[in-house]
């Protein structure tokens, strides 16, 4: 996919957006029911830990792909994005991303569960001012 890059968990940022990485699932909560704030529908919600060598963070999964992935899995994630929630990182695949089974595994004792963003708390506020369509300009240098 043009224009998406390939990134390691410790090197995301809530800024962070068109991202591909591949990762390990180590956890999945157990899924909920929850009503859509935009919309008022019933959706599928879940929560699954993954990671890679340097680092876990949360998956967050919505209504059909919360079946798409298994504890002990590894998988490539594509054209993902951070979002920031209740001050601790997310990483989401919308619906525009991608999650496959992938050909290379990760070990779990080659994942680094010393190191999880989603517990490191994080200020981000959206200025609109330095978000262009791609987000803030900078990101990218």
């Amino acid at each position: 996919m043009e224009g998406v890059r390939t990134i390691k968990i410790a090197n995301l940022k809530p800024s962070s957006k068109r991202i591909n990485l591949k990762a390990r699932v180590l956890e999945i909560s157990e899924s909920k029911e929850v009503v859509s704030r935009k919309s008022g529908e019933q959706r599928k919600l879940a929560e699954a830990l993954i990671g890679d060598e340097t680092g876990v963070i949360l998956l967050t999964l919505w209504d059909d792909k919360v079946e798409s992935v298994e504890v002990g899995g590894t998988y490539d994630i594509k054209n993902a994005f951070v979002t920031v929630f209740k001050g601790s990182m997310r990483l989401n695949v919308g619906k525009y991303g991608e999650i496959e089974k992938s050909d290379e595994e990760i070990a779990e004792e080659d994942v680094n569960k010393e190191r999880n963003l989603s517990e490191e708390k994080v200020s981000f506020r959206r200025n609109h001012y330095s978000r262009g369509r791609y987000g803030r300009r900078d990101q990218y240098r």
